[in-house]
């Protein structure tokens, strides 16, 4: 079934069917829907190669991630590559994963823009002053950044608040009564570790609350590195009442570390974890954590987002900051006076 049978069975323009399947912005989401759905109802299939060639396209977007062990066993990110692939899917894009650690003198990254194989680049794990975000941006390629930087010039992100993230998390361990609060996060100079760690130092001050440096520790975003910063807790002189963690396999180290100990989370030490323990974990405990989305909200957020930035929308108007909210659990009760 052709362009025409489709726009005459749904009374709008020819123009209308081709950009709403081409996912262009100025279709209203409604419509781009009805379709999708006439389209898939009878079987349409466009050409893609003539597609590619007219539009100049390549119908493709390369995530680059750094490509280290610790960073893709991460099930965040595999669960947020799986709801951006299906995401894109609908847009007839696929998603490419490409390392952004140098190889024989060549950043494949580079040489995948080079190539001009992708139509836009989504890079992740920001850093503040981010030497991949630096080079896309004077080579004028689309990029969408996961996370904020310092470049001066306006380009598209996605991020979240992890700042007052963090301050929701201290305000609600504070409401319980804690004073003496830990923080445990990554020692890597990203973004938003960054920014989830201030979060946490400047609600302390602004609560009044002294901050005990030796309470606040960084480690390697894994299991080990959560259960050997937890054990250093543990036998700490002054030892915490509370704790927020900001990651997953940290927080499931440290929990473990609790258990071994047998230190009860919630009774012992009140703990807050960023998005809770990781779906593999093997602990039963119902944790209070931080919510930043659902994974497929995440996942079309991100891929909205993207084909506006193919079809030419100014990065400018591609920024969108996501709140968090604290969702309850057992971990955290008064301290034990």
């Amino acid at each position: 079934m052709s362009l025409k049978a489709i726009a005459q069975e749904l009374g709008i323009s020819i123009t209308t069917v081709s950009r709403g399947l081409n996912g262009y912005s100025d279709v209203a989401e409604h419509t781009r829907q009805l379709i999708m759905a006439a389209a898939e109802a009878r079987g349409y299939q466009p050409n893609a190669s003539a597609r590619r060639l007219k539009m100049g396209r390549t119908d493709a977007v390369g995530l680059v991630y750094p490509m280290t062990a610790s960073a893709l066993y991460d099930p965040s990110l595999l669960e947020i590559v799986g709801a951006l692939t299906g995401a894109l899917a609908n847009f007839n894009i696929d998603l490419l994963m490409v390392s952004d650690t140098e190889h024989s003198g060549q950043f494949p990254y580079i040489r995948l823009m080079e190539s001009r194989r992708v139509d836009a680049l989504i890079v992740a794990d920001t850093q503040e002053d981010d030497p991949r975000i630096n080079y896309l941006a004077a080579k004028g390629h689309p990029f969408l950044a996961l996370g904020r930087c310092n470049l001066a010039t306006p380009y598209a992100w996605f991020d979240f608040d992890c700042e007052n993230a963090s301050r929701l998390a201290v305000k609600h361990l504070i409401a319980a009564g804690h004073e003496h609060i830990a923080y445990l996060g990554g020692k890597d100079n990203l973004a938003f570790i960054n920014q989830r760690r201030q979060g946490f130092l400047q609600e302390m001050q602004e609560a009044g609350l002294a901050v005990d440096q030796s309470c606040v520790l960084s480690t390697t975003m894994n299991r080990c590195g959560g259960y050997n910063a937890m054990q250093a807790l543990i036998n700490s002189p002054h030892r915490p009442t509370a704790l927020l963690v900001d990651n997953s396999m940290i927080g499931d180290g440290a929990l473990t570390a609790m258990q071994d100990a047998r230190l009860v989370p919630g009774k012992d030490i009140s703990v807050i974890i960023y998005d809770g323990l990781p779906p593999d974990s093997l602990l039963k405990y119902n944790v209070t954590f931080v919510q930043l989305s659902t994974t497929a909200v995440i996942g079309k957020q991100i891929s909205d987002m993207v084909v506006a930035l193919i079809n030419g929308e100014s990065p400018e108007k591609l920024q969108v900051l996501w709140q968090a909210k604290i969702i309850l659990g057992d971990t955290v009760s008064p301290p034990i006076r």
